[in-house]
């Protein structure tokens, strides 16, 4: 790893090529035809931490600004907390079984700080998919029926992505749609848990895996294990994690993200999924 290193990069796709300094991350369109630059070759030579750290948020960064929001969110309620939730389980219940597959897959390639790496995620993030469920009875619900009948598109989507990313011919993208949903965990702050609490019942704790996967949960520091990992790494390896970076937020800020279910649907189906009150 080298701490001179002043530039590292990745195609983003067609006539987007996305740049990383020491300093900032910017998007460079390439010229016309057959114009020849380094931004027109595959990235080469060594990254450093604070070009790597770049080059992974600047990634994520271009997937937040490549999908159009036409729509504000609509304002968040007890039946889109427990939707919430149920996306929630569905990534949290694919992780611990697809990072320890990815770990063989890493270790079997000689990749063993990707392996460790691999292995490290499982033992953290087993366990997680039981926080939801925890949140959602706590909300009244029947926690096992409400992750079976709701799986939110997004989070399909980006069990999908995950899924083909570890059992594809690129194992090491898994490692960006790690990096992107912990880096956009951050943005979920303190204050931001702080007005969930407030809108659901007095008394009512439904914010355990939130907190895990917020800015006052474990994710800063899992973000910066990822980027001194991945700072080391060839730089093909690092190209194709940026690119799965910006793949991943693309994929959470798609068009399914914002409202899939209408208030009074939603409502409606998770009326049927209450848990059943003695007596």
């Amino acid at each position: 790893m080298d701490a001179n290193v002043e530039l590292e990069w990745t195609r983003l796709g067609p006539g987007k090529v996305l740049v990383a300094t020491a300093e900032r991350a910017f998007l460079h369109t390439p010229g016309g035809a057959g114009e020849t630059t380094a931004f027109s070759l595959p990235m080469h030579g060594p990254g450093s931490l604070a070009t790597t750290r770049n080059l992974l948020d600047g990634a994520v960064g271009a997937g937040q600004r490549a999908v159009p929001r036409a729509e504000a969110p609509p304002p968040l309620t007890q039946a889109r907390w427990a939707l919430r939730l149920a996306g929630y389980y569905c990534t949290t219940h694919a992780t611990p079984g697809l990072m320890a597959e990815a770990a063989v897959r890493f270790a079997a390639a000689g990749e063993a700080s990707l392996a460790r790496w691999a292995e490290q995620k499982t033992r953290d993030e087993r366990g997680h998919d039981q926080l939801a469920l925890r949140d959602l009875r706590a909300l009244g619900y029947d926690a096992e029926r409400v992750v079976e009948a709701l799986v939110p598109p997004t989070a399909a989507g980006l069990c999908r992505y995950f899924t083909e990313a570890v059992r594809g011919e690129e194992p090491v993208r898994c490692v960006g749609y790690a990096y992107a949903l912990e880096r956009l965990a951050l943005g979920q702050t303190e204050a931001y848990v702080r007005r969930v609490e407030a809108m659901l019942p007095r008394g009512v704790y439904a914010t355990r895996c939130l907190r895990v996967h917020s800015a006052v949960g474990t994710d800063a520091r899992h973000v910066e294990e990822t980027i001194a990992v991945v700072a080391g790494l060839p730089a093909e390896e690092r190209a194709q994690i940026a690119l799965a970076c910006y793949e991943t937020t693309v994929l959470c800020y798609g068009p399914n993200s914002g409202n899939p279910i209408a208030e009074d649907a939603l409502e409606s189906a998770l009326a049927t999924l209450m848990t059943p009150k003695a007596g």
